[in-house]
């Protein structure tokens, strides 16, 4: 209960102190023996007393903790396990579990580690005579698929979206109901030839290791895990011959870690010219936070319901050239370091709007976890209403933005200058000078946004150093010659294609929510039967990007350890079997509940 704020204690004593004066409505009629008739105004004296208490009163039960006003139970509601009807298939959940199962399944997804699928940055065309020879690998991989995978290949439609998007159809018998979509990705990240001595295992061994229970490789977690795990559930579900009413897709791209648009984005136009815009019931692709055993005190299981956007800033500066001998007092490579100080000197504030999966994710840690006193403070003001509000997710997102990094820009856009180059001969002075700054962008926040700011910038730099600017198609001119040898130089800003705003928050209160939180919690109702299942993000991007015209139902979501995550793009990549045994789980449990949902 509330603590009850009492006016000091006076207030009451100055009630009683003045005898007859004060207490005349409470005692008997006056006689002639007795004091004469109190006038009006010493009548009303106790009336406008206690009237004087009872606004102080209410004035100070005001400032209230905002429990009293918004109860912190209420800010994350949790659902129910939820079993599938019953069917034959229910078989397989214990078969999953079975160490027969262990070795079928090692022996799915080692072989699709051992298979190298790497997609780069300078891939050229997929296909025609000019077709980039890299991706040739990928046919292997599909061939190793269909000899993994029979009875799905079997059964379902497979279409190749040009040449190695894989999109699979399994009709379901009710065509007035919008299919489940599950995505993944086919290629990995390459790996740095500096590295492969620094393994424990080879990176392509697809090895697994008894004693780590773990299949070791590049791209056993991102994301052959997923990839193998959706088929793996689907091959059994055909084995005991579970037919779906509502038609179910799966999607594999094939340069999700490159650019995502000659696979999911050629994938997208496919569906889309299915099914139509808002055509899937729900999308379910890799990412959110996973399942920790231990996330503010509590078991929880963080899905993805928003992700950030996507831009990569070339800026290309192009100065008068010249001998070394005779330099300006700031080359190109001077002025262009002078740039990205500024940028680096300057963060991004941190924001937290009342639909921003991190602050959802926050108001499950204060309704069902431990969280630090000044954080639940900072949660229950911001979850009020009105300007309250708005000052309270103003002081969360400053307080939870100094946990750390991580947290930093969970709540914030990030800005890394990841590639530059300039110059060519240590006696010349640079002509061309290149940086390329990737952004991730608030969800929050906007491209536009973005732009805005770096234009802020590079106008004050622009100034100083007497430079012309062409940016995102706008030109502005400081100097008044044309010849770049008379002014400071000229510089470019583009983004080319390389450009994805923040992707739109997935409701969190609709039947598709509900089936994604009740079968994570069917998953994990033996391990963790308190699970708590938040709303989340996570700081990367994926394909789902491409497919957000389909639903506005997209989920973010596989069930491994938080700290598989940071074996990812780097050495000694590994995913836990046990993980990967509980997604099978899940993805055989959610198509089978998404089949019998109302969504």
């Amino acid at each position: 209960m509330a603590n009850i704020i009492r006016p000091p204690e006076h207030s009451f004593d100055n009630l009683s102190e003045k005898g007859p004066e004060t207490s005349t409505l409470l005692s008997r009629p006056t006689t002639s023996r007795e004091s004469p008739p109190a006038t009006l105004s010493s009548r009303l004296k106790p009336l406008l007393c206690i009237l004087f208490v009872l606004v102080v009163t209410k004035h100070q039960l005001a400032p209230l903790t905002p429990s009293t006003a918004v109860s912190s139970l209420d800010l994350c509601p949790q659902y129910p396990a939820l079993a599938p009807p019953p069917h034959a298939a229910d078989a397989n959940i214990d078969l999953i579990r079975s160490p027969a199962y262990l070795r079928r399944s090692v022996e799915l997804l080692s072989g699709l580690v051992q298979i190298p699928t790497p997609s780069f940055d300078d891939n050229g065309p997929v296909t025609g005579p000019d077709r980039d020879l890299r991706w040739d690998q990928f046919h292997i991989f599909s061939a190793q698929l269909e000899k993994s995978f029979p009875l799905l290949h079997a059964k379902l439609e497979v279409t190749h979206v040009n040449e190695h998007g894989l999109l699979f159809t399994w009709p379901g018998t009710d065509d007035s109901l919008k299919p489940s979509m599950l995505i993944a990705h086919q290629d990995v990240v390459p790996v740095d030839p500096s590295t492969k001595d620094q393994w424990t295992f080879p990176p392509y061994s697809g090895h697994y290791d008894k004693h780590s229970n773990s299949v070791w490789g590049r791209g056993s977690v991102d994301c052959k895990d997923v990839l193998s795990g959706i088929l793996e559930a689907v091959e059994l579900l055909v084995e005991k011959n579970w037919t779906p009413r509502r038609t179910v897709v799966l999607a594999f791209g094939f340069d999700e870690e490159s650019k995502g648009i000659d696979g999911a984005g050629q994938l997208f136009k496919e569906v889309k010219r299915r099914y139509g815009e808002d055509g899937i019931a729900f999308l379910l692709d890799e990412g959110g936070l996973g399942v920790s055993a231990d996330f503010f005190g509590r078991p929880m299981a963080l899905p993805g319901t928003g992700e950030k956007g996507y831009m990569d800033l070339t800026m290309t500066l192009h100065t008068p050239g010249g001998h070394s001998s005779i330099p300006p007092p700031h080359t190109g490579i001077g002025i262009m370091s002078s740039l990205i100080h500024n940028l680096e000197s300057t963060e991004f504030e941190p924001r937290l709007s009342s639909t921003s999966p991190i602050f959802n994710l926050l108001q499950c840690a204060a309704a069902h976890g431990k969280l630090d006193q000044s954080l639940k403070s900072a949660v229950l003001d911001g979850s009020q209403k009105g300007k309250k509000g708005k000052k309270g997710r103003k002081r969360l997102a400053s307080l939870y933005a100094a946990q750390g990094r991580e947290s930093r820009y969970l709540v914030t856009t990030s800005q890394a200058v990841d590639v530059i180059s300039g110059g060519i001969k240590v006696n010349a002075l640079p002509e061309t000078v290149t940086a390329v700054v990737n952004y991730r962008i608030s969800v929050d926040e906007s491209t536009q946004f973005v732009k805005d700011r770096l234009l802020k910038h590079v106008g004050r730099l622009a100034k100083l150093h007497n430079l012309d600017v062409e940016a995102f198609g706008s030109t502005w001119r400081n100097a008044s010659s044309s010849s770049l040898i008379a002014k400071g130089g000229l510089l470019r800003l583009s983004t080319g294609t390389a450009e994805i705003a923040p992707a739109p928050n997935s409701p969190i209160d609709g039947p598709s929510w509900k089936v994604l939180a009740r079968s994570i919690r069917q998953t994990f109702k033996d391990k963790y039967p308190d699970l708590v299942v938040s709303p989340a993000m996570d700081t990367g991007n994926t394909d789902s990007s491409f497919y957000l015209r389909l639903t506005r139902n997209v989920y973010r979501f596989g069930p491994t350890d938080p700290s598989a995550n940071e074996r990812i793009h780097t050495v000694d990549e590994h995913v836990n079997m046990d993980d990967h045994l509980n997604g099978v789980v899940f993805y055989h449990e959610l198509l089978r509940n998404a089949d019998a949902a109302d969504m």
